[in-house]
């Protein structure tokens, strides 16, 4: 059944205003990332829409030109809105899919483990209140654990940069992704309450492995499987293509502030994305996640009498979760907290409205 002629003017209002609207959404944000880029979009948009147009009218050459604007105008409003699509979707991400990291509390019947899962960048509210509870665990008697790989020889850190596609010392490159994503990063803020490892190792504890441990397991599971040299990417650990990280890091030092804050906004909805999903197959956690947590649930075992604390990466708990229960079955899962790792910032800043003395 055709539509009347007050039905057509109005669906067609409508749908001019929803174009309006979501223009006047998408529009900003490419204009943040860089006015050149708006108008780019905006040509490309109107010339596309001006061809499907004549494509559509050239059997009957009537060159309207109020049907040739209306094109332009819907070919750019809806270019626009889909290039700033993916950017909303995943400046949104935060909010729609926050990214939750667990807090569970482990107890074999005589004592109480304390599994506090991190991510190497976060924002600064999470390490806050990690940090305040990391002090108070110590008030309480608890041993705190902490994750960090401890150098290696030279051949052992060679082979891990390789490995892990880096260049050189991750937790420099891990603060710079932080300030990048207008993010902090974890070392920056629990590294005031390991500085007194020194002073107090019964309570104070790096629980991690070193690098040559890492190397060497590595190599025994080679000798038990060659196959598995095959699986590590080839190469220096230097990036084989301009777009390797250290250089994408020095193209966003470089940005204007606007797209500085873009990129930030962007870059939180990315973590969300990346690390809220599970822990991909990979022949390098076998060493990185496998051999890691056989070590911790060890330390664990080895400190019978004591309560414990751990500040660990998330994906670590499914693993030693498995190896504690592997060497006394009676561990169990008495508790869990969730805790958002990626916050909106806390520096906001208002106006005070004085009355006049």
């Amino acid at each position: 059944m055709a539509l009347s002629h007050d039905a057509v003017v109005r669906l067609t209002t409508l749908g001019w205003a929803l174009l309006l609207c979501l223009f006047a959404l998408s529009a900003p944000l490419l204009w943040a990332a860089s006015p050149l880029l708006l108008a780019g979009v905006i040509l490309v948009g109107a010339l596309l829409g001006l061809s499907i147009h004549a494509a559509r009218r050239l059997p009957r050459r009537d060159g309207r030109s109020s049907g040739r604007t209306h094109a332009c105008l819907i070919g750019a409003g809806l270019l626009t809105c889909l290039v700033a699509a993916p950017v909303w979707w995943l400046v949104l991400q935060p909010a729609l899919h926050p990214l939750a990291v667990p807090r569970v509390t482990l107890s074999d019947g005589r004592r109480q483990v304390v599994f506090q899962g991190m991510v190497h960048v976060a924002s600064e509210q999470f390490y806050r209140s990690v940090a305040y509870d990391l002090l108070r665990a110590k008030d309480a008697g608890y041993v705190l654990f902490f994750e960090g790989v401890q150098p290696g020889t030279p051949e052992a850190d060679a082979w891990l940069d390789a490995a892990t596609q880096s260049s050189g010392d991750l937790n420099a490159q891990y603060a710079r992704i932080g300030q990048v994503c207008g993010l902090s990063f974890q070392g920056d803020f629990l590294a005031f309450v390991q500085r007194d490892e020194a002073l107090d190792p019964a309570h104070l504890v790096t629980a991690d492995v070193s690098v040559t441990e890492m190397y060497e397991e590595w190599q025994r599971l080679v000798a038990a499987d060659p196959a598995l040299a095959e699986t590590l990417p080839a190469g220096d650990g230097h990036g084989d293509g301009m777009f390797d990280m250290s250089s994408l890091l020095q193209v966003a030092a470089g940005l204007k502030d606007s797209q500085k804050d873009l990129l930030a906004a962007a870059c939180k909805g990315v973590f969300s994305v990346v690390l809220g999903r599970a822990e991909s197959p990979d022949a390098l956690n076998r060493v990185i996640l496998d051999f890691r947590n056989r070590r911790l649930a060890e330390r664990i075992a080895g400190s019978a009498d004591a309560d414990i604390y751990i500040t660990y990466g998330s994906a670590h708990f499914p693993g030693l979760f498995r190896e504690l229960q592997a060497q006394d079955p009676a561990w169990r899962i008495v508790g869990t907290a969730w805790t958002t790792a990626i916050l909106p910032p806390d520096d906001a800043v208002g106006r005070l409205r004085l009355a006049p003395p």
